[in-house]
């Protein structure tokens, strides 16, 4: 049985921007990607032939890029653990709030599910981040934010 390597954490950044210019626009369209990353469409088009050849994206010619259900997985679990990672700061370190959003996307990748389910079960299992986005459940759905 072959392994499979666990994505970077850079590739946990594309896919995770991906999702969220997904759940926006429908689609993520390859400029607002290189904005949102600050790197150059050269850079976005390796990177996406890259993920498409691991099967996370599928890349639509001429409308953007979509997700595949593994890419969105890995997604929605890398929005977990930063969501988490932002309760943990101001919760329990008290950071500062304006700070938090930062600090947890160079935090949110070196996180264990073991660790990620300690804080969760540490914070009471808290439905939403500090911004009141829903933190995604372990198995991937995103819980009512309003409850």
């Amino acid at each position: 049985m072959v392994k499979s390597v666990a994505p970077s954490s850079s590739i946990e950044e594309y896919l995770e921007n991906i999702y969220r210019l997904q759940e926006r626009d429908g689609v993520a369209r390859t400029k607002k990607l290189a904005e949102m990353m600050n790197v150059t469409l050269g850079t976005i088009t390796n990177t996406i032939e890259s993920l498409e050849r691991r099967r996370f994206v599928k890349h639509l010619p001429y409308k953007g890029v979509r997700l595949t259900k593994e890419g969105e997985k890995i997604a929605i679990d890398v929005i977990r653990r930063h969501r988490l990672v932002e309760r943990l700061l101001t919760d329990i370190l008290r950071m500062e709030w304006s700070r938090v959003h930062e600090v947890a996307c160079k935090l949110e990748h070196g996180f264990t599910e073991e660790l990620v389910m300690l804080i969760g079960k540490s914070l009471g299992y808290p439905k939403t981040c500090p911004h009141g986005n829903p933190i995604p459940t372990r198995k991937g759905s995103m819980v009512n934010a309003k409850s």
